[in-house]
């Protein structure tokens, strides 16, 4: 019909009528190319709505695999703790918690990898859509967590080969294997605390265990720290609060 009434306009030469067919065509397109990038921009505000929904249940999930492991770090360095000062006060070892202190002299190699859910966040990675996700603020949370994530496998993985290098738990004679069922590996350890007590090598082997484990906890806390922050950000973004599911990981 426009093509009509144009091709009739200029037969006339009536030029008015030719501008005003014109006028209509191009703010017909310019409208429909407004109503389709308005369509595309909803689409991605939705996408991106999306993705930071589903990024803080994966930001969630990995706090709670980092409160559980670096809390078990917590414990066994307390526990490893008390175990060393009173073998340095004199060798005093009644009254301690054995099975606990046990475990945290086995634990002196305890080096868990960190592998938190990252599906998501591969996602908006590969899709592009980082730069558009948030603001800066979230941003930069975001990529010191991620940076957090590799030092921390990183020093897992350095502690894991000098863990290689030490002597054992069983390498010393009062210590045995002993055959422990119901537990996950169903093998336990015996230690022999008085004759423990009255080596000093042992507490050379704590001592120089235990350093690599206080580390460990810190870097972990680093990571935990690191990963509430983002949290805190997407549930910003989100109007969500941070509350990691509870339960076991490793």
């Amino acid at each position: 019909m426009i093509l009509q009434n144009i091709t009739r306009a200029i037969r006339t030469q009536n030029w008015f009528a030719v501008a005003i067919e014109f006028v209509i065509v191009i703010l017909g397109v310019v409208i429909g190319f407004q109503i389709t990038a308005w369509a595309s921009d909803r689409a991605d505000a939705e996408r991106r709505a999306v993705a930071l929904d589903r990024l803080h249940d994966e930001i969630e999930n990995s706090i709670n695999i980092l409160v559980v492991v670096s809390g078990r770090y917590e414990e066994l360095n307390a526990a490893r703790t008390e175990v060393i000062e009173r073998l340095v006060s004199g060798g005093n070892l009644d009254g301690i918690d054995t099975g606990l202190n046990r475990t945290a002299a086995i634990a002196t190699s305890f080096h868990p990898a960190f592998s938190p859910p990252q599906g998501v966040y591969s996602e908006i990675i590969s899709s592009g859509m980082l730069s558009s996700l948030g603001d800066a603020a979230f941003r930069d949370a975001l990529g010191d967590y991620q940076a957090r994530i590799v030092f921390l496998q990183g020093q897992i993985d350095n502690s894991r080969l000098v863990a290689t290098t030490r002597a054992g738990l069983t390498d010393f004679d009062y210590v045995r294997l002993e055959y422990a069922p119901g537990t996950m590996r169903e093998v336990g350890h015996v230690i022999d605390w008085e004759a423990a007590a009255n080596d000093p090598e042992f507490l050379q082997y704590l001592l120089a265990g235990h350093n690599p484990m206080r580390s460990m906890h810190r870097w972990w806390e680093d990571t935990l720290e690191s990963a509430r922050a983002v949290c805190a950000e997407t549930g910003r973004l989100t109007g969500r609060t941070c509350d990691p599911p509870d339960g076991p990981v490793y």
